[in-house]
């Protein structure tokens, strides 16, 4: 289950998805939307003070849309403490959920865009950015297999 960023100006909404911009969305929509709340040591979403979780059906819902190979290295740059075999073998964060989403953003180049949409002030800052070197570094057979774990994934990402 994923929570659902809705604006309460725009009452647009966007899925937030782990290693896609969640942390800098939910960071800025706690800053604009809920100034009044501390946001302590968690993912600023276990803050909204009303929980949307995702439903295929849920209104105006939009999802942010990473590179899944680039994501899955982030994963495992952001859970270092586990061996990339056990990643390969049960990724911590599966695949996309799949819906009828009413706007897709790429998380490479379209992340303000999808900020603005929510009414959020850009340039949207970088939460909870991983170090690039901290990414492994992933064999052809092993981002083979990444490539397949998240096939649905790639053909969206490759469609937007």
């Amino acid at each position: 289950m994923s929570n659902v960023l809705r604006s309460p100006t725009t009452n647009n909404a966007i899925l937030l998805t782990p290693r896609s911009g969640s942390h800098s969305l939910a960071a800025a929509a706690m800053q604009v939307f809920w100034p009044g709340v501390e946001v302590v040591d968690n993912h600023p979403a276990s803050y909204f003070p009303n929980d949307e979780w995702w439903s295929d059906a849920t209104d105006n819902c939009a999802i942010v849309v990473r590179n899944p190979v680039e994501r899955f290295r982030s994963m495992c740059a952001h859970v270092p403490g586990r061996p990339l075999e056990e990643h390969l073998a049960n990724p911590i964060y599966g695949p996309l959920p799949q819906g009828n989403f009413v706007r897709y953003f790429r998380f490479e180049d379209q992340l303000n865009d999808a900020a603005e949409w929510l009414g959020l002030p850009t340039p949207l800052p970088h939460e909870d950015a991983t170090d690039p070197a901290a990414k492994p570094a992933l064999t052809p057979d092993q981002e083979a297999l990444v490539r397949q774990i998240f096939a649905a994934d790639i053909a969206l990402w490759e469609s937007i």
